[in-house]
């Protein structure tokens, strides 16, 4: 009799568990973070071409990003899995957590470099080069870089770098000096406001190189953040004269984002904030009455 009375849940207790296990993989993904790749969109959009033909391949690029990076964070999860559980939010991942087990994680990474290895060739053009040079590079500073101090934040620009390069190539469009250190400077300042970040939530103990971040993370972020500003604002020389009025807003956005670091709000935390949202709108909306 307490067989028959249990059953009929049987099925809800299945589709919740599945729901459940789904759930855990999909925050393994961190698709929250695919925000970084959006860079892959800058050089189409700089480049009046953000809706050519050639559209479709920037958005496969872009998806391809954003698999191989899931592929990377659940590498990096695996082997700082110890180091997670002493973390205040890093501890409820699902692998540091325990309700994804070592061989799932790692056969799911696997998946999702396959995926994003298959994007990247619908997308062509060098789009695969790029791609696997970036999750080699991402997977070496996994293993070692990250714990080198400075390092470990170039390492990071030139993903974004190669990131923003296959945006460019996926549409067709050419690669300036100017707008590949615009990227490059923009990319360090956002490595160091990571790190800012990590110091203030975790302390010195959770990763080898933020105690020497404590001493040049300041004024690291204020230097990267300055070259960014003052090269794009040069990059908007060359362009549309409208262009140039975006350069206050990149300075309002580079400002704002800078308050939320420092009160410990990671990236994907502090872009949603109405000051930040408003002036990106802003930005983006002069870039393009200026270019299209």
């Amino acid at each position: 009799m307490e067989w028959a009375a249990s059953s009929p849940a049987k099925p809800f207790l299945f589709i919740f568990l599945s729901f459940s296990v789904l759930s855990d993989y999909l925050k393994e993904m961190r698709i929250k973070h695919w925000y970084k790749a959006l860079i892959v969109f800058s050089g189409p959009l700089f480049g009046g071409a953000l809706f050519g033909p050639l559209f479709w391949r920037v958005v496969l690029s872009f998806l391809a990003f954003g698999f191989m990076a899931s592929s990377i964070y659940v590498i990096n999860d695996l082997k700082d899995m110890e180091s997670d559980r002493l973390h205040p939010k890093k501890r409820n991942r699902p692998v540091a957590s325990g309700r994804i087990g070592k061989a799932s994680a790692a056969a799911f990474s696997g998946v999702l470099f396959a995926v994003a290895v298959y994007l990247a060739v619908l997308a062509g053009n060098y789009v695969p080069h790029l791609a696997l040079g970036y999750f080699a590079l991402m997977l070496v500073y996994t293993i070692y870089l990250k714990n080198l101090a400075v390092v470990d934040a170039f390492t990071i620009a030139a993903g974004f770098v190669a990131r923003a390069f296959a945006g460019c190539f996926a549409a067709g469009i050419e690669i300036t000096p100017l707008f590949y250190l615009v990227i490059f400077a923009f990319a360090v300042y956002l490595a160091f406001c990571k790190r800012l970040t990590e110091i203030k939530l975790a302390g010195m103990e959770h990763k080898n190189s933020l105690g020497v971040y404590e001493h040049i993370a300041d004024v690291g972020t204020a230097i990267a953040g300055s070259i960014s500003l003052a090269l794009y604002a040069i990059y908007t020389m060359g362009k549309s004269g409208l262009l140039l009025w975006s350069v206050p807003l990149a300075f309002l956005g580079l400002l704002l984002h800078l308050k939320e670091t420092f009160l410990g709000r990671e990236v994907h935390e502090s872009i949603t904030s109405p000051e930040i949202l408003l002036t990106g709108a802003a930005f983006v909306v002069t870039v393009f009455l200026s270019l299209y």
